[in-house]
């Protein structure tokens, strides 16, 4: 039985019964570029990649959260072809993750969206690992999550993601309430 998975929507782009499909008609922002970034894209995700992926492979944007991404992705390659790519992927997480995660990055209810996905094949990781301020922590760290390896420091607590290959239909719009855990 597949795990019932949600989607939290941050940028305001969904809405029921959309299907999010692999993006394969990128828009290269550097046309100098064009030819050379179209034949490397088709190389290495030839089935598309996901918003999260197109943004993150192709934008040019420096921050931290990029930087741990490039870095995850290349030790994926090199280590775990096999795994589903975070540059192909629509984010999600279960009930409690979802909980987790608004409470862990303080998201006020009036910017987001929750959704119910449907889908085929995912994966979960924890995706506290996705952290480091150097390379090789940053690689310690990929090799945990690829492999599904407890965080080496106890006091993390773990907060799954699932990554969920593309396509995936947006279902039902769900109230955070749902999401609250009942007192016990």
């Amino acid at each position: 039985m597949k795990t019932k998975l949600y989607h939290i929507d941050r940028a305001g782009h969904l809405k029921e019964n959309d299907e999010i499909e692999p993006i394969k008609d990128i828009q290269i922002r550097q046309p100098h570029l064009l030819k050379e970034c179209e034949n490397l894209i088709n190389n290495i995700y030839p089935e598309g990649l996901s918003f999260h992926g197109r943004r993150y492979f192709l934008d040019n944007i420096n921050n931290f959260s990029m930087g741990l991404d490039i870095i995850f992705e290349y030790e994926r390659r090199l280590h775990y072809p096999e795994k589903l790519s975070r540059y192909q992927s629509l984010f999600a997480f279960d009930k409690q993750g979802v909980y987790q995660f608004i409470q862990k990055k303080e998201l006020n209810y009036e910017y987001y969206k929750i959704y119910e996905i449907e889908y085929e094949y995912c994966e979960k990781h924890d995706m506290n690992l996705i952290r480091g301020w150097g390379q090789y922590d940053c690689t310690v760290n990929a090799k945990y999550y690829w492999e599904n390896i407890p965080d080496y420091n106890p006091k993390n607590k773990p907060l799954y993601e699932f990554l969920v290959k593309l396509p995936v239909k947006i279902g039902k719009e769900v109230p955070y309430e749902y999401f609250i855990p009942e007192e016990k």
